[in-house]
């Protein structure tokens, strides 16, 4: 694991790098789809600690993608506390790795945040396609209806 911090206005954002043969990864499968380096960015915000930190991930390793911005702090960290400080963040991010990666069917994972910008580019088109034929279905229905 690879830490490398950068001071960012009034926020300090955190890249944590883990390499791909630390993960525990079961299949095959998912072993071509996962990069050599997962990368995480850890948030600071102005107010820390009584603020979370946010955590994303830069990294595509599962599918759907969850690189579109979304706040992962409660699936990697769920006791965080002001008090916590970020060591339960950093010890928790191998297992949630190997959690996602290892995982049969979909789970959500994440928070959006309202207000904030989502990154939908690496959204899966498969996810993407189900649901627009999802919408039309309705449409087609509600319409059939009247």
């Amino acid at each position: 694991m690879y830490i490398h911090p950068k001071d960012i206005g009034n926020e300090y954002h955190v890249d944590v790098m883990i390499e791909k043969n630390i993960i525990g990864i079961d299949s095959e499968k998912a072993k071509e789809r996962v990069p050599e380096t997962v990368v995480f960015l850890i948030i600071i915000v102005q107010g820390y600690p009584d603020v979370s930190p946010k955590i994303l991930t830069k990294s595509n390793f599962c599918s759907p993608s969850l690189m579109d911005g979304r706040d992962l702090i409660k699936d990697i960290c769920p006791n965080w506390t002001p008090k916590s400080g970020l060591k339960p963040i950093l010890e928790g991010m191998l297992p949630f790795l190997s959690r996602v990666i290892n995982a049969r069917g979909y789970k959500f994972y994440g928070t959006f945040h309202l207000g904030a910008t989502y990154n939908l580019k690496n959204f899966d088109n498969m996810i993407v396609g189900k649901f627009f034929l999802y919408l039309n279905t309705f449409s087609f229905y509600y319409y059939s209806l009247f």
